[in-house]
């Protein structure tokens, strides 16, 4: 989320970006062998016999050592140092089965970068050159991708900084190796007519914000192009501004429906205006599926659709485990091992790299390269990320969208985020390509959780 995820994006990494700007641009424990900083020593692979077949850096007879590189520390660290929890539970649940034909999962390094790119740039080298990690997840608004391609080392994480497609070795979680915000315009379309709504509002930050500006920008000219009526367009707006004079503007032009490409904190205070000048809108929120935030202003939240973009929402994990089996062992695992992240967004794409990896692992048997890794995940036509996604082709997914796309909607109601309108037990949308005119959904492809 063929690549049904569709290579388009909600603003997940929106609050990354604006801590990043309001830095300047300038931890979670593993197991046992989680470390940070550069000066990291490396695990030995002397101990075993390496798989025949070519390159294996990290693998010995017992184990493959992975290798992370995460914003841990700084003021930008609670929106990366999720990654890693997701990957070590995810290994610490395969390692309690006895691991993948005879040998642990092993989370080995997991380097800090301090929010800082020379420090990124260094942990690069020290993980490949120094440590000879099998392969490296990746959580930093600083990733660079320079020196994973040129070396040929299978590469998963976390695509906030844009620059993952292209390249046969990297693979952002849940098949997001390509951004592409037009793709996502069908779905607002979509909730617009599900609302009965008729006039919409959309309102960002500036370009210095792409992930929020890109967003809603393109959904205003997508959308007009398309015959709707877009009734006001704030493409300005400033971080932790007032935003009385913009729902006045939206009062007066007839709004019924507003579409958010902001924060979590400026959707608050964007719902605290709607509601003081009496303005009765749809809102829909690019981000704010967080549950410590709907416990503190839940008043604030009633009504509000929220999109999951192509993950399984975790409130089906519980509800209805027998459909969304991948999605109840995620909870189950994470709880387990690694709860302080449970329903850390950032942690479910720890997950999602680490069982795409799992998988190609399994599927290479003794001929367990790098190469081999790589060759393999790039034949799955239909990957769901440990049951959390919808599925991947990745045959495709490294620079082009398929379609149907796919995603999930989410509505505050009360205390909870509940699942609305897809069929069923199912939990997913999927739309068509060119169907922002008229979005009509269409069967989920095979393979889809739920179906």
């Amino acid at each position: 989320m063929g690549e049904h995820r569709g290579n388009w994006v909600w603003p997940g990494a929106l609050a990354v970006v604006i801590a990043v700007v309001l830095a300047g641009c300038s931890s979670s424990s593993s197991s046992s062998t989680t470390t940070t900083g550069a000066g990291t020593t490396a695990p030995s692979t002397t101990g075993g016999t390496a798989p025949p077949g070519g390159n294996s850096p990290g693998v010995t007879a017992t184990s493959i050592n992975v290798g992370a590189i995460s914003t841990l520390t700084g003021s930008i660290a609670s929106d990366f140092n999720g990654l890693a929890p997701g990957v070590q539970a995810y290994f610490d649940m395969v390692n309690a089965q006895g691991g993948i034909n005879g040998r642990k999962l092993n989370l080995a390094w997991n380097l800090d970068d301090g929010g800082q790119s020379s420090q990124f740039t260094q942990l690069t080298h020290t993980l490949i050159d120094q440590d000879h990690a099998f392969a490296v997840m990746v959580a930093s608004y600083w990733f660079t991708p320079n020196y994973f391609v040129e070396t040929k080392t299978p590469t998963y994480g976390y695509n906030v900084s844009g620059n993952w497609a292209t390249a046969p070795n990297l693979f952002g979680a849940g098949g997001n190796s390509v951004q592409n915000y037009a793709a996502g315009v069908p779905f607002y379309a979509f909730a617009m007519k599900q609302t009965h709504s008729k006039s919409i509002a959309v309102i960002s930050y500036g370009p210095a914000i792409t992930s929020s500006y890109d967003a809603c920008n393109t959904s205003a000219t997508v959308l007009k192009q398309a015959g709707y009526n877009v009734s006001y367009v704030d493409v300005g707006a400033q971080l932790g501004g007032s935003f009385s004079s913009a729902v006045q503007r939206m009062q007066q032009s007839g709004t019924d429906f507003v579409m958010s490409c902001m924060q979590e904190s400026d959707n608050i205070t964007l719902a605290r205006d709607i509601q003081q000048y009496g303005l009765h809108v749809t809102q829909l929120w690019l981000s704010g599926y967080d549950r410590s935030l709907l416990a503190q202003y839940h008043s604030l939240m009633q009504g509000v659709y929220l999109g999951n973009n192509g993950t399984v929402p975790y409130e089906v994990g519980t509800s209805d485990p027998s459909t969304y089996p991948g999605m109840a062992q995620y909870l189950a695992a994470m709880n387990k091992y690694e709860p302080a992240f449970t329903y850390n967004g950032v942690a479910v794409q720890g997950w999602q790299s680490a069982a795409l990896l799992a998988d190609a692992i399994k599927q290479a048997g003794n001929n367990l390269t790098q190469a081999n890794i790589i060759n393999i995940t790039n034949h799955f036509t239909a990957n769901s990320s440990g049951g959390l996604s919808t599925v991947t082709n990745w045959e495709t997914a490294h620079t082009t969208t398929t379609y149907p796309t796919c995603t999930g909607f989410v509505k505050v109601v009360g205390t909870k985020f509940v699942p609305v309108w897809a069929t069923g037990k199912q939990v997913f949308v999927c739309l068509g390509k060119n169907s922002s005119k008229n979005p009509v959904p269409v069967t989920p492809p095979v393979g889809t959780p739920g179906t």
